[in-house]
């Protein structure tokens, strides 16, 4: 059985079902929402989504900042072609995020395809959901909220603490 809940700080904290579902899922594809300006992409922070056969899960900042956003549902664009003359010319000046494919990037290949074995939440130090971890075997990744920002880390960030576990278990739900 998968714990659910646990406790951090006093209060309880919800492994949400997005990610959840992961466990035991081959991931399919790995995609960032990252910023574009002047046609230059900067790759050091943006939403992370993360696509299997059965659905998608689509990691970013809470609205508060500081807290993970997981959403069941790939990201939408807000700036969809063609672009109203107000809207491209806010694009010029200050840029706009953007939908990229990084499967094939060093890191995220490894991700791809290879069961998905251990999801844990991770806390922030003001005990709030502020990230995830994510094993499949010979790679791991914490997706985390810090600076208003989501950020993608190959070794365990500072300022997180796990506190919540799903195992891997077979895609049917079996035992």
């Amino acid at each position: 059985m998968l714990p659910r809940t646990t406790r951090t700080f006093g209060s309880p904290m919800r492994l949400p079902s997005g990610l959840t579902k992961l466990c035991g899922r081959r991931i399919t594809q790995v995609a960032r929402v990252l910023f574009e300006r002047d046609g230059a992409l900067d790759a050091r922070d943006g939403a992370v989504e993360l696509h299997w056969e059965e659905g998608v899960v689509l990691l970013d900042g809470a609205a508060d900042g500081e807290g993970l956003r997981v959403a069941e549902a790939a990201w939408q664009d807000p700036f969809v072609l063609p672009l109203s003359p107000g809207n491209q010319a806010y694009v010029l000046e200050h840029g706009k995020w953007r939908w990229v494919d990084c499967s094939a990037w060093e890191g995220y290949r490894e991700l791809i395809g290879t069961p998905v074995s251990r999801v844990r939440a991770l806390a922030n130090e003001a005990g709030r959901l502020a990230g995830v971890y994510l094993s499949v075997p010979g790679r791991d990744v914490w997706i985390v909220v810090e600076g208003d920002e989501c950020h993608v880390h190959w070794v365990h960030p500072i300022g997180f603490t796990a506190v919540g576990l799903a195992r891997s278990r077979p895609p049917d739900g079996g035992a």
